[in-house]
């Protein structure tokens, strides 16, 4: 080996420098990451992806509960077509593969499903306008604007809309 003392003494402080520098970096960049996820992103753990509920959440708790009594009649009436929407659609994407395929019976089947979801839709529009009715004007207007904003895409860095607005 080499017995230069001067060149060992360099490559430790080479080393000592290097791992610092490594150090450093990674830490900026854990820091970073850690700190660097705002408020208005993704929703995090335990709270909804949901704008609605998110929305609802956002009213005072009097609200919160006038909202709540309509969910069991509206589940009642619209749960069994919307699952019966779901079904539709997926045993007609799992007929495609089918021997003898109907192109339109699986189109009739998927205008049916898109028939019950439109249904479903429109009872919640008039329920919410019905509900929104009921507020002041104050917490209408916040309302309208937690409804308004984009909903959030499923990617990682969760900032990029779902349907980007154009």
């Amino acid at each position: 080996m080499i017995e230069r003392p001067i060149l060992h003494g360099a490559l430790f402080v080479s080393l000592a420098l290097n791992v610092f520098v490594g150090g450093a970096f990674v830490g900026a960049h854990l820091t970073k990451a850690k700190d660097a996820a705002p408020a208005a992103t993704a929703p995090g753990p335990g709270q909804p992806r949901n704008p609605l509920l998110t929305a609802i959440r956002a009213l005072p708790p009097e609200h919160q509960a006038a909202w709540r009594d309509q969910n069991p009649e509206y589940a009642r009436t619209y749960g069994p077509k919307v699952r019966e929407a779901r079904t539709l659609v997926r045993e007609t994407m799992r007929g495609l593969g089918a021997q003898t395929f109907d192109a339109d019976m699986a189109l009739a089947s998927l205008a049916r499903a898109r028939d019950l979801e439109h249904e479903s839709r429109m009872a919640m529009d008039r329920r919410l306008v019905a509900f929104a009715a009921t507020l002041p004007q104050a917490e209408r207007a916040a309302l309208g604007d937690a409804l308004a904003k984009p909903r959030l895409g499923r990617n990682s860095d969760g900032r990029r809309p779902a349907l980007a607005d154009r």
